[in-house]
């Protein structure tokens, strides 16, 4: 004899758990999203990013030492070591997004990168035997440059200003200076190539 209780259970699997807390169900497509994340592409963004926020301390040391000890001041170390820290922190962070960026733009930004090297012959000899040789990671280093550049202007101009006459009280080691931001501009575009140089030779493997 069958169980009249059988279809209910049926049913009531094919809803979900009954038991199941109100809110998981409602965050259900959030924690999908986390599932579906790409641990591999974030991986190779920390990478990238660890690599640019070396070459990105090691210019503004170049430039300043005193500097680089205004970027530890901003956790509240002055030295070098701190400063040094802070880059690479900034460094990983920073690259988080670009991750997310790159997979949601690669293919518009290819076309964008095969359109002007088509049309201009002073970026053809240069574009054309690096994207034959690796598109994927000549379009992440153009694309990081593009996004690092972006960076610099937000961080030197915006961020890092408020956030160090927040922290230190001191307007004037706020880098008001043309030159220290046309410097953390440059930085900053360095740092999105090698971002993109470091991502795309992971990911290309």
């Amino acid at each position: 004899m069958p169980d009249p209780d059988a279809s209910t259970d049926t049913d009531a699997g094919s809803d979900g758990d009954p038991d199941e807390p109100p809110y998981r169900v409602a965050l259900a497509p959030l924690f999908e999203t986390i599932d579906s994340i790409d641990g591999r592409g974030f991986e190779a963004a920390i990478a990238g990013g660890l690599a640019g926020g070396f070459q990105a301390a090691l210019l503004i040391q170049l430039y300043d030492t005193d500097a680089i000890r205004r970027v530890g001041a901003a956790v509240g170390t002055s030295t070098l070591d701190g400063g040094w820290l802070v880059m690479f922190a900034l460094g990983a962070l920073v690259a988080l997004p670009f991750h997310v960026l790159a997979s949601s733009s690669t293919d518009a930004f290819v076309s964008r990168v095969l359109t002007l090297s088509s049309r201009h012959e002073i970026l053809r000899k240069p574009l054309v035997p690096l994207l034959r040789r690796s598109a994927f990671t000549t379009t992440m280093v153009g694309l990081g440059n593009v996004y690092g550049a972006a960076v610099g202007v937000v961080v030197s101009l915006f961020a890092l200003p408020i956030w160090l006459a927040v922290t230190t009280s001191v307007p004037s080691a706020v880098p008001t200076h043309p030159a220290a931001v046309l410097v953390e501009v440059i930085t900053w575009t360095v740092y999105g190539g090698t971002l993109g140089l470091v991502y795309g030779l992971v990911l290309d493997q």
